[in-house]
């Protein structure tokens, strides 16, 4: 190893280059350790596509972190949480991870993606609609952030009357994520998340007494082998919808606009040939993804990638790096929608693979569109991009456009 190796801070989102062009952190890391033990925060850094893709599809490795080192930064964080708190299947291990992944898979077959689309459409054409005669607008802001809340919300059966709420709770649940942790901000946090649990468990209450055609009433009668969802993991699995769900598709649009705006080449493509959106909502997944990394935790002692590694070690698997291996493309750091491999890591891969894939591609593909072909000479204004300040999320706080 050399003393030019980024590790520790460097390789999080306080530092300003990792934050703004992290490709330059991952690229030295990947030539110089890949494999890369960070004393200083406890964990250790993939960022070869072999390796990443490796630990991503290994059953034996766990996403649970009551497993994880006491040394280790998952420890740390996790002292900082409510243990006592119902946890997701994201940090679930089988057999209890698969139960819950079977009794709400339903709920993203291709048949519910495409019951959903009109409303997809619809809900942008509004959004469009309201910031038609606005010499400029923040995309996120106006855009791709309240178009998947209020796609979830439909889902879910929240009544109209509560959008409002329920649009302020979920943005108030996304900073979740931020690792500036300040009292006021935690209460704040705490706030949100109360209101809206309490909000899931009236509804729920509301649809046990008289079922509808939604999302949560389907999650109440869904059953399996015997096995049904209590109300409390109901209300979890609303919430990590809610949050998983809505950050990663207001991201990838955002991404997407952005890496098409950056190469009028490749847009000219895509408005010539609507159809070619998907291939640049790919390219985009692979070259900037909205989830920037995910976490294994082996249980015994192995080797990854020729080096050895302990029990309980948090195996951060950065899936942009990966994405962008030279081993895996030719030319890693070009967008370029007509790439023939779209290999990519960002839904991440293995029994964990996000179950909302296919829906946060209908969603872009139907906001993509339909933003280009609303406003033809769609620009950007020059304003300064800035990337989130967030742990495991990868997108821009704002991106001022000119319709």
């Amino acid at each position: 190893m050399t003393e030019d190796i980024p590790t520790g801070l460097q390789m999080t989102v306080f530092d300003e280059t990792f934050r703004n062009r992290p490709s330059e952190r991952f690229a030295a890391l990947r030539a110089a350790d890949p494999v890369h033990e960070d004393k200083m925060l406890g964990r250790v850094l993939l960022t070869r596509a072999a390796d990443v893709a490796a630990v991503l599809k290994d059953r034996s490795l766990s996403v649970d972190q009551s497993n994880a080192a006491p040394d280790t930064i998952v420890q740390r964080l996790t002292s900082l949480q409510d243990r006592e708190a119902p946890r997701s299947m994201l940090v679930l291990d089988d057999p209890d991870h698969g139960r819950l992944r079977r009794l709400v898979t339903h709920a993203f077959n291709a048949r519910a993606i495409d019951a959903i689309k009109p409303r997809v459409a619809d809900v942008a054409d509004e959004l469009l609609d309201a910031v038609a005669d606005a010499p400029e607008f923040d995309l996120i802001e106006s855009y791709a952030s309240p178009l998947p809340i209020i796609v979830i919300a439909t889902m879910l059966g929240v009544d109209a009357a509560d959008v409002g709420d329920f649009r302020r709770w979920s943005k108030g649940l996304a900073n979740v994520f931020s690792p500036i942790r300040t009292p006021e901000f935690l209460a704040a946090l705490k706030a949100n998340a109360d209101e809206l649990s309490a909000y899931f468990e009236r509804a729920i209450a509301t649809r046990r007494a008289a079922p509808r055609g939604d999302l949560i009433s389907a999650m109440i009668t869904v059953e399996e082998g015997g096995d049904t969802l209590s109300t409390q993991e109901i209300v979890t699995m609303c919430n990590l919808l809610l949050l998983a769900g809505n950050l990663t598709t207001t991201d990838l649009i955002g991404n997407a606009t952005l890496a098409l705006l950056r190469a009028p080449d490749q847009l000219a493509v895509v408005r010539a040939n609507p159809a070619r959106m998907a291939d640049a909502i790919e390219e985009t997944l692979r070259l900037d993804p909205p989830v920037m990394q995910s976490l294994r935790i082996p249980l015994a002692p192995r080797e990854i990638g020729g080096c050895p590694v302990r029990a309980g070690e948090a195996l951060t698997t950065f899936l942009m790096a990966a994405s962008q291996d030279p081993a895996l493309h030719e030319d890693p750091l070009r967008f370029d929608i007509d790439r023939a491999d779209k290999t990519h890591f960002a839904f991440g891969g293995g029994v964990h693979f996000c179950l909302g894939a296919p829906l946060a591609r209908a969603e872009a593909d139907i906001a993509l569109t339909r933003l280009f072909a609303r406003f033809p000479g769609l620009a950007l204004t020059g304003a300064p991009i800035e990337r989130n300040i967030s742990a495991a999320f990868n997108g821009v706080q704002q991106l001022w456009v000119r319709p």
